[in-house]
């Protein structure tokens, strides 16, 4: 178990996600070629580099504890530990892959099944949300704010869905529960949206794995919402049934808002 401070981690969190991000715009810059892996996702020499950084600077500051990331097959077979961490060290690969500037690195830590510390690093646009007991943010001109739970609220859930996955089941959910679609977004930037307000939620139906949520629900828990099921319970986290995948959720930047909008054929 960590013995520093949520906020305290979440802030050395955020310098291992952005010494990766240093290293994955050069090589966005230079040209990156992909290979396809057997699930027919994309993979770069990029995403290998940024995950070998950040294993080794978690080894170096945090030695001992487990790390179970995206491109280390091997880690996806072990017993969930009481305490790891999950990484994923270039989420939106296609993206990257395109010269996109939406593209990101997540770092999160589990404890528990519980998501404490979590940071999002958006290395093209010098953009970085992290949380541990408390939520921060540095935007583009480096200067770093606290967030706070905002008062005002929408009269209807504003959403943000993913620009590439599972756009058609997230039309029909949103349709279904009664969300308007405000923006159309890549990669874990959908979770800055929501740290910033500018949404209510984040609906997911289709697959996704754990470490292209934790960090992110671990910014929103810090902000008083989190990522539930369609059910409305709170994500799961570790090696279940799914293995390290989830099932469809809803991200909420305020959980007063998770039993209002449930969806009633998962409920």
């Amino acid at each position: 178990m960590l013995k520093s401070e949520p906020d305290v981690v979440a802030g050395v969190l955020r310098q291992i996600a952005e010494a990766a991000g240093v290293r994955l715009r050069a090589h966005q810059a230079a040209g990156c070629p992909a290979r396809f892996k057997e699930d027919g996702s994309p993979v770069t020499q990029a995403d290998i580099e940024s995950e070998a950084l950040i294993l080794g600077m978690l080894e170096q500051h945090y030695g001992g504890i487990t790390v179970i990331s995206e491109e280390n097959a091997a880690s996806h077979t072990i017993e969930t530990p009481e305490c790891y961490f999950l990484v994923d060290p270039l989420d939106g690969t296609r993206a990257f892959i395109e010269g996109r500037p939406d593209y990101a690195v997540l770092i999160a830590y589990v404890e528990k099944g519980v998501p404490l510390v979590g940071v999002v690093h958006i290395p093209a646009q010098g953009l970085s949300w992290w949380a541990g007991d408390h939520a921060f943010a540095t935007q583009s001109d480096g200067v770093t704010r606290r967030l706070t739970p905002l008062p005002q609220r929408f009269k209807a859930p504003r959403g943000v869905i993913s620009a590439h996955h599972a756009v058609g089941e997230s039309h029909a959910l949103c349709a279904r529960l009664g969300i308007d679609i405000a923006h159309v977004e890549n990669s874990a930037l959908k979770f800055g949206r929501l740290a910033e307000g500018e949404v209510d939620c984040y609906p997911r139906p289709g697959r996704t794995m754990q470490w292209d949520v934790a960090a992110g629900d671990a910014l929103l828990r810090a902000l008083g919402g989190g990522v539930f099921t369609l059910a409305g319970a709170r994500l799961p986290y570790g090696a279940g049934a799914l293995g390290w995948a989830n099932p469809a959720f809803i991200a909420w930047r305020d959980i007063r808002d998770v039993r209002a909008v449930t969806d009633p054929d998962r409920a």
